[in-house]
């Protein structure tokens, strides 16, 4: 075997790092800023469109993008219904708090290691031209990404602000 298996590591060594810091911080609570879910969707919806205006997809990338925002859509909305929220303050002083759950956190870890033994390596999905075929799963994955930011911003914010309005003290 050559030097190339090493290359494969490390995105799993950085995403292991990234959940070890998350857990790290499982119990602390941190300010839900209302006004700013909205630049996480907006810079993955511009990165999203960046790569498809690149490379356009087919029809079927069409149908693989959407399936994919389909999928990480629900997995969005479970996230962020794991996600413990509480207000805290009174009037103007009103403030919506968030920690992580640690359900939260598995399902990200089983996403993403779903992910991983459905593209082992070779991205080849039936009997195609690999490199269609990678196009295909790239779509998909586009789709997958946009589906869980929207949707997971999207409910954190609708949840937040139900709170507020009703000022729920723990959710």
């Amino acid at each position: 075997m050559g030097g190339g298996g090493s290359g494969a590591w490390l995105p799993l060594l950085i995403f292991a790092g990234v959940m070890a810091w998350r857990f790290r911080s499982l119990e602390k609570a941190r300010l839900l800023r209302l006004p700013l879910l909205w630049i996480a969707p907006a810079i993955v919806t511009a990165a999203v469109s960046v790569a498809l205006c690149g490379m356009p997809p087919s029809l079927l990338g069409w149908a693989a993008l959407a399936a994919g925002f389909a999928i990480g859509g629900g997995i969005g909305m479970q996230r962020s219904r794991l996600m413990r929220l509480h207000v805290e303050g009174e009037g103007d002083e009103t403030r919506v708090m968030m920690r992580q759950s640690p359900l939260a956190l598995l399902l990200l870890l089983a996403v993403f290691a779903a992910r991983r033994m459905i593209l082992p390596g070779g991205m080849t999905v039936g009997a195609g031209h690999p490199a269609a075929n990678a196009q295909i799963m790239t779509d998909a994955m586009l789709g997958f990404v946009l589906g869980m930011v929207l949707v997971s911003r999207l409910i954190l914010w609708q949840r937040a602000r139900a709170m507020v309005a009703a000022h729920i003290t723990d959710s």
